[in-house]
């Protein structure tokens, strides 16, 4: 069997049947399905076996909730296949995702193939295709896999585990401690890309987009939550992916640099996610002062001077460190604008 799909499983009631009627369609046929039922309350363990009976191979685990990391690696334990594609219960897959991958694979004899996605905008099913990483059909073999490493460790371009096949042997052999990891999910894709990206012999990149991300236009809602903001940065898998660099042989001050820049950008995009979906002025004042400088080794050094930055990101770190309220609250607007400019009411 050449694909195992696996699909970690949580209270995903409303849009599994959606997501597993994308599997049925696949042109290509040489796969099972793997459902990871992780302990859902909403009825999707009992809807998981019934969907499961649409496929002639598939497999339904299920366990107490543990958490996105551990229901993935269940599902790694479950599979059969020869390699493993990665799909969430609430995103689909272009009908002939499969069928791409087989030939990619057959063509380069590909340990992992990473490919582009489409962000699909609800409620108004707005498609935004993700800017290609690198050229379409890009190979990387040896030394050319630095590249690859270059943009891990400068970029979240290529952390999606979704949009990654890789051969179901590296994913096995992966001895990371997952277990440490499994209280915080966030920046998982990126803990479980580091082993096969390090150990691969042949990565090929596709920038034809064959998946599809499900997001809300209106980004993330509800209350303001410092503990919420703090486990987003995801320290421990940060120190994991300096371990690599090392391994890589890109621990120098030039790759620290492009690491800093990474940690900027990134924080900066959590700020936003935050203060924009801050409903009063004191709720975001609240996310303007917690404690975004930590993050950023701000003691260390000044951050707006790290290399790479743009003129409107140095601006608003500033704006950031400083707290400057008014400004944030401009740039916050045309944010807003802008989403409303692509996505409409």
């Amino acid at each position: 069997m050449l694909f195992s799909i696996l699909v970690p499983v949580y209270n995903s009631i409303e849009t599994l049947n959606e997501c597993l009627n994308s599997v049925a369609a696949q042109t290509e046929r040489d796969f099972e399905l793997v459902l990871v039922d992780d302990g859902s309350t909403d009825g999707c363990g009992a809807l998981c076996d019934e969907l499961a009976k649409q496929f002639s191979s598939a497999k339904v685990v299920h366990q107490a909730n543990k958490g996105l990391v551990l229901a993935r690696r269940a599902g790694v334990q479950a599979t059969a296949g020869e390699y493993c594609v990665f799909l969430d219960a609430d995103d689909t897959i272009a009908p002939d995702t499969l069928a791409v991958l087989r030939e990619t694979i057959e063509r380069e004899n590909a340990d992992v193939v990473i490919y582009n996605f489409y962000n699909r905008y609800l409620p108004d099913e707005t498609l935004d295709m993700a800017k290609p990483v690198f050229a379409d059909g890009t190979v990387f073999r040896g030394e050319e896999k630095r590249t690859v490493y270059e943009m891990v460790v400068s970029s979240w371009r290529l952390n999606n585990l979704v949009t990654k096949a890789i051969r179901a042997e590296l994913v096995r052999r992966d001895d990371t401690p997952f277990e440490a990891y499994a209280q915080n999910p966030h920046m998982e894709d990126l803990l479980q890309s580091l082993y096969p990206l390090t150990h691969a012999s042949c990565i090929v990149y596709l920038a034809r987009p064959l998946y599809y991300y499900r997001r809300n236009a209106e980004g993330i809602s509800g209350r303001v939550d410092p503990g919420q903001i703090e486990s987003q940065f995801s320290e421990p898998v940060m120190a994991r992916l300096e371990r690599a660099m090392a391994e890589w042989g890109m621990d120098t001050p030039v790759y620290r640099a492009k690491l800093q820049r990474r940690r900027i950008v990134k924080a900066l995009t959590i700020f936003w996610q935050h203060f924009r979906a801050a409903k009063t002025y004191a709720e975001k004042r609240a996310v303007a002062t917690c404690g975004w400088a930590a993050h950023i080794g701000a003691a260390e050094a000044d951050p707006c001077k790290c290399p790479g930055l743009t003129a409107v990101q140095r601006i608003q770190l500033r704006a950031l460190l400083n707290k400057r309220m008014g400004m944030l609250c401009l740039f916050a607007l045309f944010g807003r604008l802008k989403l409303k400019a692509l996505h409409g009411d």
